[in-house]
């Protein structure tokens, strides 16, 4: 999957959302992509709500009573945050990386919160692995 087309065919306005999970990885041919994960401001999401995205319901605990969306392999949340990392989506359209075009998470933010996620989900340790030895290597 060529994610950088794969995100271009949303159409959405660069300063309105982030590529975050693994996109940081899978755009720098570090990681095949199973997904697109991308926070959006709430503008967003409701336009996208209107244009018929499917619904659905967190499971987390502490995100009970909240939603994401999905269209085929995209989805979107309102957010990311996990443990002590919650920074706002300002603070990460701010700290994006644009890479043709397209703003990916930072890779020193997506390393922090896969390490709030080792504690939901032990697969994330070899993306936090993968990142440090690029960024090591860079």
């Amino acid at each position: 999957m060529d994610i950088i087309q794969e995100i271009r065919k949303l159409d959405f306005p660069v300063g309105k959302y982030v590529v975050v999970g693994s996109g940081p990885l899978v755009v720098r041919g570090l990681k095949k992509a199973r997904d697109i994960d991308i926070v959006v401001t709430e503008d967003l999401f409701e336009r996208c709500v209107s244009d018929g995205w499917d619904i659905l319901p967190w499971t987390y605990p502490e995100k009970i009573g909240q939603s994401y969306l999905r269209r085929g392999i995209v989805e979107l949340y309102l957010d990311v945050n996990c443990g002590d990392m919650n920074p706002t989506i300002v603070e990460l359209i701010g700290r994006a990386e644009l890479i043709d075009g397209v703003p990916f998470i930072a890779v020193s933010d997506m390393i922090r919160f896969k390490r709030a996620y080792l504690r939901k989900n032990p697969k994330h340790e070899q993306d936090i692995s993968v990142a440090e030895r690029y960024l090591k290597e860079r």
